[in-house]
This record gives structure tokens, sequence and C-alpha cells, in this order.
């Protein structure tokens, strides 16, 4: 295992990344967002006040992992699928959970967060000229995400 360094910042192999239990291998990019829509409430011949107030609406999350493509596995393979010719055939959400493990100096704490119930949305691959290797990507859209302290 690395040795995490006593920074307070949080360094990129602090991180582990699992689907199912089983850790993603070969991870380049892992980035969860969420996002909300914002709706302007505005009055009819207020000519004082533009905007009356936003109101929020619900919450949007996603998740993009990109991953370099192995001989031995592919991306669909990694996430636990068996067999994968197309994300049609994927029936079953899956759980991602991200680990964020500190430096012993400040009592090695971790941060946990689970991404319930995870649909696949989109899949995709890149082969570029000039690039050796090759990356495949993931879209998924979590139902539920869970965040805890140890």
């Amino acid at each position: 295992m690395t040795r995490i360094p006593n920074t307070t910042t949080v360094a990129s192999y602090a991180y582990t990344v699992k689907a199912n239990g089983s850790v993603i291998g070969t991870v380049q990019g892992f980035n969860p967002s969420a996002n909300r829509n914002l709706e302007r409430v505005r009055e009819i011949l207020n000519e004082t006040d533009d905007i009356v107030e936003i109101v929020p609406g619900r919450t949007e999350f996603t998740i993009t992992l990109d991953r370099l493509e192995t001989y031995n596995k592919g991306m669909m393979e990694e996430l636990g699928f068996s067999t994968f010719e197309d994300i049609s055939q994927v029936t079953d959400p899956i759980q991602i959970v991200e680990e964020i493990r500190g430096p012993v100096a400040l009592g090695s704490p971790s941060r946990i967060i689970v991404y319930e119930r995870c649909w696949i949305q989109t899949w995709g691959k890149t082969i570029r000229e000039g690039t050796i290797t090759v990356t495949e990507s993931v879209t998924l859209w979590p139902e539920r995400i869970i965040v805890s302290r140890q």
C-alpha cells in the first residue's frame, strides 16, 4: 500500500475506487458531480426587483469514470459485467465506493462515499493517433449517495 504524505491536501493515490466490492484498476479519471436546476421567480410589472427569489430544483448526480483498457479486462468487465456487447444488455445497477485515506500523522482518517444503485448511461472508447494507450469511459447515474468518516 502506498504511504500517504503527511499533508492536509489529498493526493490522488490516497484514493481507491471499487465497483461491487472490487478495486477498479488503471483508473485515469474519477469525476463525480452534482447538478441542479434553479428557477428565477419574477413578478409581472415589478420594476424595482428583477428577481423575487431563486427556487432550487432536485439534485442530479453523475459519475464519469475513465480507465485504461487492458488486454485481460475491459471497463465493463472491471465493473462486474462478465459479458458485454452493448449497454442495452445491462439490466442491473452497480455500487461504486470511493475511499479516501488520510496520512498517519493525522490519525489515518478515511472518508468513504458510497454511490448506490448506479445505472450506466453511456459507455465509450477513445483511440487516438499519437497516443499509445486506449481509454474507456462510462457515465453513471447513482440513485443515492452516502458519506461516512472513519
